[in-house]
């Protein structure tokens, strides 16, 4: 009878340790985790290395995961969990495929409240959903062996002494079409629809078409075409792999940014850590790491960067004043029609 006695003893125990860790679990408290969904290779490195610090301090008992995808791995992913838990507690994108998700209801609109670095946001760069981590601006690149004097305007990509030495990078067409926009007024009132014969006109100087970042670095490079649109930091990444031929400029009339940002999904799981994970991206001693390893501008005003890291990867006040806000709702509600449009009138003749 005693053993009987001491055997249900020992069961109760059990139960009641179970039921305590059972508790541990569902309460978070049992290695708490933020889960980040971002790029891979030297990227989640530098995030490792850059904003896991800043984490840390004020989070040390949470471990950061990282779950390395492409971005269409990750746009899957959301879609597909969009109705119950999510795996990503930040997820990180660019601009325009954040706003994919946003149009579809998939990510939380913040409460920047619980981001303080957020108050030193740039101001062009501000989204109520995500917060901005690294930036650069689309720039006229030009052969500075083929073109003698800086442009000025994006007009001279329709100039035709340039005719057969203009590139476009398919998958920016849009920046063409904005260049359009500006020279016609068109842009800033999101209008860009008004330019499409403006821009259609630059098949009369024939340009040359290109399927991939590389083959347009190396075209602009040995002067198989003087001019296109890309991004400063495109510039930097091509200068230091080959020489230092290729100039960059913001035209007169303005641009508008390429941002890489993360956001909160509206079903993450750990939301307190994932705001201050978005809080550590913006920590300027991290930003300007950023800057100084992948050659994109900072996206904060307090960030310190050297007048010689400025010059290479990032604006001045004159140039940040020409990079322009834009509805990146519209640009993603139109940018499938508009792609239509640019196979069968642009790029196929």
């Amino acid at each position: 009878m005693k053993k009987f006695s001491l055997f249900l003893s020992m069961i109760v125990l059990l139960v009641m340790l179970a039921s305590c860790k059972g508790d541990d679990a569902a309460s978070g408290e049992t290695n708490p985790e933020v889960v980040v969904g971002a790029w891979g290779g030297d990227y989640q490195q530098f995030l490792m290395d850059f904003v896991n610090p800043g984490f840390d301090e004020v989070n040390s008992d949470t471990e950061v995961v990282y779950v390395p995808e492409d971005a269409p791995s990750r746009l899957t992913k959301l879609r597909v969990e969009k109705e119950g838990d999510g795996t990503f507690d930040v997820v990180q994108l660019s601009y325009d495929t954040i706003q994919e998700m946003i149009d579809e209801g998939i990510m939380m609109e913040l409460d920047y409240s619980k981001i303080p670095n957020s108050k030193h946001i740039k101001p062009n760069l501000e989204n109520p959903y995500f917060v901005p981590h690294i930036y650069s601006a689309g720039v006229l690149l030009y052969n500075k062996n083929l073109v003698e004097e800086e442009p000025t305007s994006w007009e001279v990509l329709w100039d035709p002494k340039y005719k057969g030495k203009v590139g476009i990078y398919v998958d920016v067409f849009d920046r063409w079409l904005y260049a359009a926009a500006t020279l016609e007024g068109n842009a800033e009132s999101m209008e860009w629809d008004k330019s499409w014969d403006k821009f259609i006109s630059i098949t009369e100087n024939d340009p040359k078409f290109y399927t991939s970042q590389e083959a347009l670095g190396t075209a602009l490079q040995t002067g198989e075409i003087a001019l296109t649109i890309g991004w400063k930091s495109r510039a930097v990444q091509w200068n230091e792999a080959g020489g230092d031929p290729i100039g960059n400029v913001i035209p007169q009339e303005g641009t508008y940014p390429r941002i890489y940002g993360g956001g909160i999904p509206a079903n993450a799981q750990n939301v307190d850590a994932a705001y201050d994970y978005l809080n550590a991206m913006l920590e300027p001693e991290s930003q300007v790491e950023f800057a100084a390893n992948m050659g994109y501008d900072t996206t904060v005003v307090n960030a310190k960067m050297s007048d010689e890291l400025i010059e290479k990867v990032g604006f001045s006040e004159e140039e940040t004043e020409l990079v322009k806000s834009v509805d990146f709702g519209y640009v993603s509600e139109n940018y499938a029609a508009w792609k239509d449009k640019f196979d069968r009138e642009i790029a196929s003749k």
